[in-house]
Parts: structure tokens; sequence; C-alpha cells
């Protein structure tokens, strides 16, 4: 009986090591398996599901997912790569989204150093940076500091688009958000009157919207006291988004028939 005891013991201390040594060489059962893409696979895939969960508007799951293509763009690629000043800038798109407008700026401004390290001066991928930064500057009520950047993003697009492009009205419609914050509307209506007048043949545009545009015009307009053109700005705005939202098969409320 002792003998049988023994040899019981022996045997169940048998099972645990060899368990013990499965488990140390990857061979337990519940081993994750080894997974097969490639950390650029990885990094692609999961900017892919950051724009997914974008335009589901959930944000704040984005951002996790935009800050571990993050660690895996930094793994990959090096830290001055420009795959990781693209992480970055849509980081930092999620970060302003959410109103964390210091956590935006510090994407922002590592990606344009990293940009500016890599590209020519005039590149596009620049001016992004430049674009975004001014605004997470911005939008922390330090309008001298934003300006030369939005007045730098000017100028490239101006010169590789031409004068009167969506792209250029966006930027003069921040950079007149800035004077506007700093209560110099006379400042602010020739850049937001020359929006305007871009966005005329661009009624349905996505970005800038013409609508906010007008809408921006007529708050600087009222500004001035110049309260009917403001009040008929309001109303082209008005005009802008019915005709929108009937293209889109939806009544003037935005509500789905």
């Amino acid at each position: 009986m002792r003998r049988s005891v023994r040899h019981l013991i022996v045997l169940s201390l048998c099972v645990v090591v060899a368990a013990g040594r499965g488990a140390v060489f990857g061979l337990a059962e519940d081993a994750p398996p080894e997974d097969p893409r490639t950390p650029q696979q990885l990094w692609t895939e999961l900017l892919v599901q950051v724009h997914f969960l974008y335009r589901a508007e959930q944000y704040e799951k984005a951002v996790e997912f935009a800050q571990r293509a993050l660690e895996v763009a930094e793994q990959t690629f090096g830290p001055d790569d420009p795959g990781v000043a693209q992480t970055l800038n849509d980081l930092g798109h999620l970060q302003h989204r959410l109103s964390r407008y210091p956590e935006a700026e510090a994407s922002h401004r590592r990606a344009l150093a990293i940009r500016t390290r890599v590209f020519q001066a005039d590149d596009a991928a620049i001016v992004q940076s430049s674009s975004n930064l001014a605004k997470a500057v911005q939008a922390q009520g330090r309008y001298a500091e934003a300006r030369p950047l939005f007045e730098g993003a000017l100028v490239t697009l101006e010169r590789q688009m031409g004068p009167d492009t969506p792209r250029v009205a966006a930027v003069l419609d921040d950079l007149a958000a800035g004077y506007l914050g700093e209560e110099r509307a006379a400042e602010a209506e020739p850049l937001l009157a020359r929006a305007v007048a871009i966005m005329e043949p661009y009624p349905s545009a996505v970005y800038p919207d013409p609508a906010a545009v007008l809408d921006h015009y007529a708050t600087c307009l009222r500004a001035l006291g110049r309260e009917d053109e403001a009040q008929a700005a309001h109303a082209r705005a008005a005009a802008i988004r019915t005709d929108r939202e009937a293209a889109a098969g939806r009544s003037p409320s935005g509500m789905t028939p």
C-alpha cells in the first residue's frame, strides 16, 4: 500500500512538472496563437478601425486604437517615420474632437516636427500639420500664436492650389475665428467675405461647410453693426441646409422619415 501511495505521489509530481515545462515552453493549452500579421499589416488595420470608429462618432474608443497604432508604428518604423506622423495626426484630430486641446496640441506638434524633418517645406503633409496645430493652439485662446501657422498654411495652399479653392476658404475661416475671438471683427470681415465668395459655387461641400462659413460671416457682420447683412447671410445659410437635407431625403428638422 505504501509503495502504491509513493508511486502515485511520484506520478503526480511528474505530471505537475511536465505541465510546468509546457507552460514555460509555450505548450500550455491556453497559450495564445501567434499573430500571422506583420507589424505593418497590424498598423494598417488599426488605422482602418480608427477611421471606422471616427465615422461612428465613437471617439473615445477610436483614441484607444490610435494610441495602439502609434505604439506599433514607433516600434515598426522608428520614432521619426512619416507613418508615425500620420498616426499622430489622426490621434490629435480625435483628441481635438473630444476637446482635449493640450493633448491634441502635443500630438500635432510632434507630427509637424517629424514632417518638417522628412518633407519639403511646401509639402501638403506639413500644411496639414500646421493647420491642425494652429487649431489646437487657437482652441486654447492663444490666438496670436496660432495666427502665423494659419498664415503660413494659407500662403502654401494659395501657391499650390490657387486662391479660390475650398481648402483656402477653410484656412481663411479659421484665421478669421482668431480675430473674432479677440473681438477684432473689422479684421475678420474681409477674410470671411472672401471665404464666402470662394464657397459660393460649392453649396454641397462637406469641408468647409458653406453654411457654417456664412454663419460665421453673419456673426462678424452683427459685431460690426451691419444687422441687415447679417440676417441675409443667416438666411442663405439656412437655405443651403434646407436644400442639403432635401437632397438627402430628410425633412428640414433633420429627422429621417
